[in-house]
C-alpha cells in the first residue's frame, strides 16, 4: 500500500509540466517583444527613408521653380540677366557662391530655392560693367553664346542643384522659321491678285487672313512630310493628313498661335489633320521678327563689297567673283567672312519679280540690282548677303558634293528680298506671267537633285524656286542647313513639276553661326537645356 502510494506519487511528478510551462511561455514572450521591436525598427526606418525621399522631391521641384522664376522674368526683361544680382526685389538671386538670398516656394510647401549666377569661362563674378564678358561664354562648341544660372532647392535637410543654359533665341534655330504660312504675295500671278494678296493675306490666319480663306493661298504639310528639325512659325500649321514634325523630344516644334496651334487643311481629301510630333510641341510661343534689312552686314569691318549683279563660285577658302562689268577674278574669302552685293548708286534698281516672268527677264546678263548668284563648294566661314535677291544657280556644298556634308565650314545666305533656286524655261522667251507654263519645258542650267548646304534668311519675301509650277520634276531639293522667310514658298507642285522637299537641321548651328547672321528683333531668351548637378 506504501510501496504503491509512493510509486503514485513519482507518477505524478514526472508527468507534471508546471516548471517547464512556465519557461516555454517566457521564451515565447522573449521572442515576441524582440519582434515587436524589430518591426518598430523597421517601421520606423521605413518613416525615415519615406521622409527623405519626399524631402529630396521637394527640394527638386523647389529648385526647378527657382528656374521658372528665373525664365518668367527674363521673358518680361530680356535685359534681366545683365543686371546681375542687382535686379528688383523679392528676389533669391546670388553670385556664384553665396546661397544668401533665398525664396519660399509658394503654396507654403516648406520647400525654398536660391539662384546663383555662373560666370563665363575664366570669370569670376557677373559684373554689371561688363555683363556680356563676365556671363556670355564665348569659347565655343555648344555653350558658345549662352549663360547659366544654378537653381539650389531646399526640402528639410536636403538640397537638390540644377544647372540651366540659357541661350537668345535665334533663326537658325530651327531648320524651318515663317512668319506666315502662306504664299507670298508675288506668287499669286496678276498685278491685281498680287495687290489683293498684300492687302488680304499678309496677315496670320488667327489676325484675320481666315476671313480671306477663299482667296488667300495656304501652304499645307501633308502627309509623309518629314520635318527633320525644330520649327518654328509666328502662324499656325496648316495640316493635311499626317505629317511628321522634329526627330526626337530635343526638337522644338513652336507655333505662336494659340492651342491648337494647327488645323486641317479641310480640302483635297485630307480629312481630319493628325500630326505627328516626334520633336517637343509648343503653342503660344513668343514671336519672332527679323530685322527689316540686312544693310548692317555692308557696315562689317573688311566685308567684300560688290556693286550690280555678281557671281560667286566657292571653292574651299577661296571663291572666283565675276562682277557686274564683266571681270573675274579668284580671291580668298574676306578675313571679315562677309560678302554684301549692294544695288547700283547710279543706276535705279526695279525689284520687283515674279516666279512667273520670262526665262530672260529672270536672268539678264547684267543689272545694277544687288543680286548675286552662288555655287560650288566650301570649307571656310562666310555669310553672303544681297541687297536683292541671292540665286543659287548649281550644288552648293560643305567639304564635298559627293557623299554627306564633311569639314568645318559654315555658309550663310542673307537675302533683302528672295532666296531664289535658278530654274529657266525652254524656249528661254515663253513667258508664264499669269502662271500658265504654255508648254514649256526644263531650259539648260536647270538642276535635278539640287543640294544647298546653308543656313538662309528671307527677310521680306521667300525661300523659291524660279517657275517653280513648269517643266517636269528635277527630283529632290536637298537643304542641309536651316531655312527662314516671311512667306512660305513654293519649290514646285506635288507630282507635276519642281522639286520634292529633303531638308535636314544642321544641328551644329544650334551653337555656331555664319559670320554676323542677323539675329531676331528683340529676340527672347528660351532654357536650352538643364542637367543637375551633383
Amino acid at each position: 500500500m506504501h510501496v504503491s502510494r509512493r510509486i503514485d506519487n513519482l507518477r505524478r511528478r514526472a508527468g507534471a509540466e508546471d516548471g517547464f510551462t512556465m519557461a516555454t511561455a517566457m521564451l515565447g514572450l522573449l521572442v515576441v517583444t524582440l519582434a515587436l521591436a524589430a518591426t518598430v525598427t523597421a517601421v520606423n526606418g521605413d518613416i525615415s527613408i519615406t521622409g527623405r525621399d519626399l524631402d529630396q522631391k521637394k527640394a527638386y521641384e523647389a529648385a526647378r521653380a527657382g528656374l521658372a522664376d528665373y525664365s518668367f522674368h527674363l521673358n518680361k526683361d530680356n535685359g534681366y540677366w545683365a543686371k546681375c544680382t542687382n535686379v528688383p526685389t523679392p528676389n533669391a538671386v546670388n553670385n556664384v557662391g553665396s546661397t544668401t538670398k533665398r525664396r519660399n516656394v509658394p503654396g507654403n510647401t516648406g520647400a525654398s530655392y536660391a539662384l546663383e549666377l555662373i560666370p563665363a569661362t575664366g570669370r569670376s563674378v557677373c559684373s554689371t560693367s561688363d555683363p556680356v564678358g563676365s556671363m556670355i561664354e564665348q569659347s565655343g562648341g555648344p555653350t558658345n553664346g549662352t549663360f547659366r544660372v544654378r537653381s539650389t532647392g531646399y526640402s528639410g535637410d536636403t538640397e537638390q542643384r540644377i544647372v540651366a543654359s540659357f541661350k537668345r533665341a535665334s533663326f537658325l534655330d530651327y531648320i524651318y522659321f515663317t512668319q506666315l504660312e502662306t504664299l507670298d504675295p508675288v506668287a499669286y500671278g496678276s498685278a491685281s491678285q498680287t495687290n489683293q494678296a498684300y492687302q488680304q493675306c499678309a496677315r496670320t490666319w488667327r489676325d484675320g487672313r481666315r476671313n480671306y480663306s477663299n482667296f488667300c493661298v495656304e501652304i499645307v504639310f501633308a502627309s509623309g512630310e518629314f520635318i527633320n528639325g525644330p520649327l518654328h512659325t509666328n502662324d499656325e500649321l496648316n495640316i493635311c493628313g499626317t505629317p511628321t514634325f522634329g526627330r526626337s523630344p530635343s526638337d522644338l516644334i513652336e507655333v505662336s498661335a494659340p492651342p491648337a496651334g494647327y488645323r486641317s487643311s479641310g480640302g483635297g481629301g485630307c480629312g481630319t489633320a493628325r500630326p505627328t510630333f516626334r520633336g517637343t510641341y509648343l503653342t503660344n510661343a513668343p514671336v519672332l521678327t527679323p530685322p527689316s534689312t540686312n544693310d548692317s552686314l555692308k557696315n562689317v569691318q573688311d566685308a567684300a563689297i560688290y556693286t550690280g549683279q555678281t557671281r560667286i563660285v566657292l571653292s574651299g577658302t577661296q571663291m572666283t567673283v565675276t562682277t557686274n562689268s564683266g571681270s573675274t577674278s579668284t580671291v580668298p574669302i574676306p578675313s571679315s567672312g562677309v560678302i554684301y552685293v549692294a544695288n547700283s548708286t547710279t543706276s535705279a534698281c526695279s525689284s520687283a519679280y515674279s516666279p512667273f516672268s520670262s526665262t530672260q527677264a529672270l536672268y539678264p546678263s547684267n543689272s545694277p540690282c544687288g543680286n548675286v548668284y552662288v555655287s560650288g563648294t566650301y570649307s571656310g566661314q562666310l555669310t553672303i548677303a544681297a541687297e536683292n535677291d541671292v540665286i543659287v544657280n548649281n550644288d552648293l556644298c560643305r567639304g564635298s558634293c559627293s557623299g554627306s556634308p564633311s569639314g568645318d565650314g559654315l555658309l550663310g545666305l542673307i537675302a533683302n528680298n528672295f532666296i531664289r533656286v535658278y530654274h529657266p524655261l525652254s524656249p528661254t522667251s515663253s513667258s508664264t506671267t499669269s502662271g500658265n507654263c504654255n508648254s514649256t519645258s526644263n531650259g539648260s542650267g536647270s538642276q535635278s537633285n539640287l543640294r544647298i548646304d546653308a543656313a538662309m534668311l528671307a527677310i521680306q519675301h521667300s525661300f523659291i524656286v524660279d517657275h517653280y509650277n513648269c517643266g517636269s520634276q528635277l527630283g529632290d531639293l536637298i537643304v542641309n542647313g536651316a531655312i527662314a522667310q516671311k512667306y512660305r514658298g513654293p519649290v514646285g507642285t506635288v507630282g507635276n513639276s519642281g522639286y520634292n522637299k529633303v531638308y535636314t537641321y544642321d544641328d551644329r548651328l544650334r551653337y555656331l553661326s555664319p559670320p554676323n547672321f542677323l539675329d531676331p528683333v528683340e529676340s527672347a531668351w528660351h532654357m536650352q537645356r538643364q542637367t543637375i548637378d551633383p
